[in-house]
């Protein structure tokens, strides 16, 4: 039930985080008298939840996703591992690594600070995001399930 939950996970996380991003985009093209320039194709049922937050709000929105996306995957990352090796050190390599990475991605997000260069500072951003985008989907759990199993298959 693990793998199933996991599965579907990473739909939902991308159905929210799409329509978030189509309701900033659909707002950056209201003009001054309040009409649009664009349709909004944002989903009536997010649309309704979010409708009537700022861009600024949304982004911050996005934030509260991301670490409760990577808090629910590492959580079920952790079990699914701990339930398929019935380890609890597994489990605990897993915690390990998805930290690990946790960390660097906000190591290098907090770096883009570091300098005035614009170029710099969107090569960080993405990097940053794409580690937090990777720690956001059943990916480190498939990852580590079959190269563990992997591991253990060949190590004598």
């Amino acid at each position: 039930i693990g793998q199933i939950s996991l599965f579907y996970l990473d739909f939902i996380r991308d159905y929210i985080f799409k329509n978030i991003g189509f309701q900033i985009y659909y707002l950056e093209h209201i003009t001054n008298n309040g009409s649009s320039t664009i349709e909004n194709y944002t989903d009536s049922f997010i649309e309704r939840f979010i409708k009537s937050y700022s861009i600024q709000q949304l982004n911050n929105l996005k934030w509260v996703f991301t670490a409760v996306f990577i808090l629910i995957f590492g959580i079920l990352g952790t079990f699914i591992n701990a339930i398929f090796h019935q380890s609890k050190k597994i489990a605990f390599y897993f915690i390990t690594l998805y930290g690990i990475l946790f960390l660097c991605s906000l190591t290098i997000y907090f770096t883009m600070n570091l300098s005035n260069s614009y170029t710099f500072q969107m090569k960080a951003y993405l990097i940053s995001m794409e580690i937090a985008h990777f720690l956001q989907s059943s990916l480190p759990t498939l990852f580590f399930l079959v190269s563990y199993k992997f591991y253990q298959q060949n190590k004598t």
